[in-house]
């Protein structure tokens, strides 16, 4: 069972009711997946915590795969939002690396739904049919980092052999890896040591100083 309970939708005006009855369906799945995963947790537990009839639920999710990559979409376009925000606030390229790294801590921790989307790419890779589903997801990072990876070059502080590409896919990797043992381990309680461990071997790699 779901163990984290949100409060029922309040309708508004009858146009927002659907969206507010969809976004109620996103929390409450997004809190029930990231701490079940998908194989743990059952569309009928999703529906009965969401307090809502079968028919309404369905009507916006007739599956628990269509619910379980809604979620993901979701979660993964709220954390883009959140860390270019932070981004915004660094000038260099540089500072915007290690941003990157440090927002991704602030919102692990702020907000334990989002833990889905690490907990979802893992559990729905396997599954052939839905990786074209969950590629962009992996893409997205790796080209966000590269591009960070080449303006540090431009502007002197990264070294000039550093392959962007190659160096973004390990640092998204390594971000990755170190989500599922921290979460395995300690529940993310040593997630920003790891990662603070992470972002100062980076830049031993490639800062030039």
């Amino acid at each position: 069972m779901v163990t984290k309970t949100l409060p029922a939708p309040n309708p508004g005006p009858t146009t927002d009711r659907g969206e507010a009855t969809r976004r109620h369906i996103l929390d409450v799945a997004g809190y029930a997946f990231a701490e079940h995963g998908y194989r743990g947790i059952s569309l009928n537990d999703i529906v009965r915590e969401s307090g809502l009839t079968k028919g309404a639920f369905y009507f916006h999710f007739p599956s628990k795969e269509a619910l379980a990559l809604a979620v993901f979409q979701d979660k993964q376009e709220d954390w883009i939002g959140q860390t270019m925000a932070a981004l915004m606030q660094c000038h260099r390229a540089i500072d915007q690396l290690e941003a990157m790294l440090e927002v991704g801590c602030d919102i692990l921790e702020r907000d334990v739904s989002v833990r889905v989307v690490g907990r979802l790419c893992l559990e729905m890779a396997s599954q052939e049919e839905l990786q074209p589903r969950l590629l962009p997801h992996l893409t997205t990072w790796f080209e966000m980092t590269a591009q960070l990876i080449r303006r540090a070059q431009e502007e002197g502080d990264v070294r000039p052999d550093i392959d962007p590409k190659v160096f973004a896919e390990t640092i998204v990797s390594a971000f990755m890896g170190i989500e599922h043992v921290s979460d395995a381990l300690s529940n993310f309680e040593d997630f920003r040591r790891r990662i603070d461990g992470l972002r100062a071997l980076v830049m031993a790699a490639i800062a030039i100083r």
